[in-house]
C-alpha cells in the first residue's frame, strides 16, 4: 500500500477518533446536567457550552466522533435512538466487533454526511433531538448552532484509558440518567489501575522502549509522534515504557528508516486495523512498503505486536481501553502479567460492559488481528 493512501487514512481517522494533542493528566470533565421548564432541560457539554435538549431524547445523530462503542456500552449492547451517522464512520465500523454486537448501527441514515461533506439540510430532515460531535470541531458546532440543531460536544482529548468514562458521564446527562454508568466505569478503572500497578514494578533500568508504528510505504514510515499529551505519550506514561519517538512533534509523523534505526526501539506496537492495514505479521516478514526492518532490534527479538481491534482500535479512546492496558503490559512485560488470561478476561469484560458473550473465535480476532 502506498504511503499517501495510508497517510490519508491515518489522518482522517486521527481526526475522526479525536486522538489529537491532549493532556494525559486530568480530564475535561464529564459535563453536567441541568434543569429545564418541564418540556426541555439544559446540560453543559465538554466545551463548556450549555445545550437545551428535550425532556426525552429519542432521535440521535453522531458527527465524526468515535463514540459509537461507548454508545453501545451505554445501552447494554444495542444502539437505540440512533438515526444518523457519517458514511465514513459506518464504513469504519464494519470490520469491528461492534457491528456484530449491534448490527443496527450499520443501517442508520448517512445522507447528512457523505464524501466528507456535512449537509445541514439533510440532518434537519432527520428531525434529530441532538447531534453528538467533537467539541474541538468549532466549525461544525457553529453550523449546528446556526441551523438550530441541539449539539452536544464531547472531548476528544485526554488519556485513552479514561476519556471514554467522560463520554459515559456526558451520555448520562444527554439521556437524563445520572449514575447509570457507575458500575461500568468502576469496572474499567479497576482494570486500568491493576495493569498500571503491575507495570510500575518495572525498575527504571529495565524499562523498555517502544515505537508506535502507523504505516509504511515507498520506503518511508509513519509513526505516532512523541508529542507530550498525545495518545502515545499517555500510553507510555500509563504503562511505564519509554516512547521511542519522545520529543518529536505532531501526530502521524513521516520518518525515514535511518531515524528509526537511531531510535532502535526494543518493541514496535503496530496500530493496525481500524487505523491502517499494517500488521505485525507484515513487519516480521522482514520488509513491508519498501522498508527493511531486519536491522532493528525489535525485529531481531520478534518484539512486534499488532494492536487489538475490538469495538474500535485499542490504542484510541473507547471502552475497550482497559483491556488494552493488559495487552500492552502482557506484550512488553509478560513476567508481570503471567496470571492474566487475556482471552478469558476479554470475554468477562464484554459480558459486563456490552452484555455480549464473545465466542472463542471472536476473542481470537480481537486480541490477535494477525491470526
Amino acid at each position: 500500500m502506498q504511503l499517501s493512501r495510508k497517510h490519508f487514512l491515518l489522518t482522517s481517522l486521527t481526526a475522526a477518533t479525536g486522538t489529537a494533542l491532549a493532556a494525559c493528566s486530568g480530564s475535561n470533565g464529564s459535563g453536567s446536567g441541568g434543569s429545564g421548564d418541564g418540556g426541555t432541560r439544559t446540560i453543559t457539554d465538554h466545551g463548556d457550552k450549555q445545550v437545551t435538549l428535550p425532556a426525552t431524547v429519542t432521535r440521535v445523530a453522531i458527527d465524526q466522533i468515535p463514540i459509537e462503542s461507548t454508545y453501545i456500552a451505554y445501552f447494554d449492547g444495542s444502539a437505540p435512538n440512533l438515526v444518523g451517522m457519517s458514511a465514513a464512520r459506518v464504513a469504519a465500523l464494519k470490520e469491528t466487533i461492534a457491528a456484530q454486537i449491534a448490527p443496527e448501527i450499520l443501517e442508520v441514515d448517512t445522507s447528512y454526511y457523505d464524501n466528507g461533506e456535512l449537509n445541514v439540510e439533510s440532518l434537519l430532515a432527520l428531525n434529530v433531538d441532538v447531534v453528538l460531535y467533537n467539541a474541538n470541531n468549532t466549525e461544525h458546532g457553529q453550523m449546528f448552532d446556526k441551523a438550530g440543531i441541539p449539539a452536544v460536544g464531547f472531548t476528544t482529548t485526554g488519556d485513552p484509558t479514561s476519556t471514554y468514562a467522560d463520554w459515559m458521564h456526558l451520555l448520562e446527562d444527554v439521556f437524563d440518567e445520572p449514575g447509570k454508568m457507575t458500575d461500568k466505569i468502576a469496572l474499567g478503572t479497576g482494570y486500568v489501575e491493576d495493569a498500571q500497578a503491575r507495570a510500575a514494578k518495572i525498575a527504571e533500568a529495565d524499562k523498555l522502549s517502544a515505537l508506535v508504528l502507523m504505516g509504511v510505504g515507498d520506503g518511508k514510515l509513519t509513526v505516532a509522534a512523541g508529542t507530550e499529551g498525545w495518545f502515545t505519550d499517555c500510553w507510555a506514561k500509563r504503562m511505564n515504557y519509554t516512547d521511542a519517538a519522545a520529543g518529536t512533534e505532531g501526530s502521524a509523523l513521516p520518518v525515514d528508516l535511518e531515524t528509526v534505526l537511531s531510535w532502535d526501539p526494543d518493541s514496535i506496537l503496530v496500530t493496525g486495523k481500524g487505523m491502517s492495514d499494517l500488521t505485525a505479521k507484515d513487519i516480521l516478514a522482514g520488509s513491508a512498503g519498501g522498508v527493511d526492518f531486519t536491522q532493528l532490534k525489535a525485529y531481531e527479538n520478534k518484539a512486534v505486536y499488532s494492536t487489538g481491534l475490538g469495538m474500535w482500535n485499542w490504542f484510541t479512546p473507547n471502552p475497550d481501553a482497559p483491556l488494552a492496558t493488559y495487552w500492552v503490559g502482557s506484550s512488553l512485560y509478560p513476567d508481570k502479567f503471567t496470571d492474566i488470561d487475556l482471552p478469558a478476561l476479554t470475554k468477562d469484560y464484554y459480558s459486563k460492559m456490552y452484555a455480549f458473550d464473545l465466542t472463542d473465535e471472536q476473542v481470537k480476532t480481537i486480541i490477535n488481528p494477525d491470526a
